[in-house]
Order: C-alpha cells, then structure tokens, then sequence
C-alpha cells in the first residue's frame, strides 16, 4: 500500500452531463501518468467546508478567550491556533519544511468535522488548560 496522498480533483456536472473540472491540466496529467492500470472511479458530493459562522467564532471569541487567559499575544494566535490543532488531531513531520505540522488543516474540515473540533476546544480548555470556560456560539457568557 503507497503512502503517497491520492489527489482528489473539485467537479460539477453540468446541464449536459458533463464533468467540469478544477485544474484540469492537473487531471490530465496525472491521469497520463495512470494509461494501462486498472482503476476505480469514484464520484461524491463535496463536504461542505467550515462555515463563516465557526470561522469567526474561533477567531473572534475561543482563540482570543484562551490567548488572554495563557497570556498570549495578539499577534500570536495563529500559533496557539496550529498548536491546539496538532493538540486535537496530532501532527507529522513534513520532510519538505523540516517541522512538525497538524495531521488536519482546519480550512479544509467540514462543517461537522469544525464543530466537533470546537467542542472538543471547549472541553479541552476547561479541563486542560486551568479551567478556562469559552463560550460556544449561542451561549452567554453569563448563563
């Protein structure tokens, strides 16, 4: 079995029944590279991402609740950001930068994947981090 990531290309259908593809020149590429092997083709509706709603409550409420509460700076949220990441889904190295780096990039989660990922903050500050209470969206802070 390769460890070699399988690229994984962003379609619709058209009226006509027809893929279109993003990148098509990719495609094409790395389909040249495949003529002979046999293949499986498989097609699926796309996760829907993140939603603005979880975007702007990661930034806008838990990551600067849990930065001010740990004493960090403004200008370092994107770290504490990749960190609770990596804390969450665990991390590799990447031979290509030399670094360790998270298992999941939170841009590319789901809506369902992002709020477990926020549930799971939530309990982690409160139980990990010195009892630090954020508030999930929807939630006052003084309920």
């Amino acid at each position: 079995m390769s460890s070699q990531q399988i690229p994984v290309w962003a379609c619709e259908v058209g009226p006509d029944f027809k893929l279109k593809l993003e990148a098509m020149v990719l495609f094409q590429q790395y389909v040249r590279s495949l003529v002979g092997q046999s293949l499986q083709l498989v097609l699926r509706k796309r996760g829907s991402k993140r939603s603005l709603v979880q975007n702007a409550w990661i930034w806008g409420v838990a990551y600067p609740v849990i930065a001010e509460s740990l004493g960090y700076d403004h200008h370092e949220h994107e770290d504490l950001h990749y960190a609770l990441v990596a804390k969450c889904f665990g991390e590799h190295f990447d031979k290509r930068i030399g670094a360790m780096v998270p298992n999941k990039r939170s841009s590319k989660m789901t809506t369902t994947e992002f709020s477990e990922y926020m549930e799971w903050l939530v309990r982690f500050a409160a139980t990990e981090l010195g009892g630090i209470m954020v508030p999930l969206p929807g939630e006052s802070e003084a309920a």
